[in-house]
């Protein structure tokens, strides 16, 4: 019994993070997203991660959440909003929660948006 309580437990928080997947690795940290969810208007909306590997700035920011939203008509992305957090993987406190406006930008080329733009708005 004590094994199957024990399995049930790891199978439990496995899943807890399962609903990030692994998309870039960059210089200093990873970034991961979520599934995109798709809009009747050909507007996507994406959660991604971006977890440093070491503490950034006075406060010690590890990871910061982003909800993406991308225009696969026009081509262009803005960010809806950002989260802070003072631990990995979007845990710990949250230091900063900000809704940054409405500008559509074009992702930058070879940017991990530009990827993500790609495979995102395949027709």
């Amino acid at each position: 019994m004590k094994h199957i309580i024990c399995l049930l437990a790891l199978c439990l928080s496995s899943g807890a993070q399962a609903e990030w997947q692994a998309l870039a690795s960059a210089e200093d940290g990873a970034w991961y997203s979520e599934a995109p969810v798709t809009q009747p208007n050909r507007t996507v909306r994406v959660w991604t991660l971006f977890d440093h590997n070491n503490p950034v700035g006075a406060f010690g920011v590890l990871s910061v959440k982003t909800l993406h939203e991308f225009d696969c008509a026009q081509g262009r992305m803005r960010d809806v909003n950002i989260v802070v957090f003072n631990d990995h993987m979007a845990r710990g406190s949250i230091l900063r929660n900000t809704y940054p406006g409405t500008q559509l930008i074009h992702p930058p080329p070879g940017s991990v948006f530009e990827r993500m733009m790609g495979d995102i708005c395949k027709p």
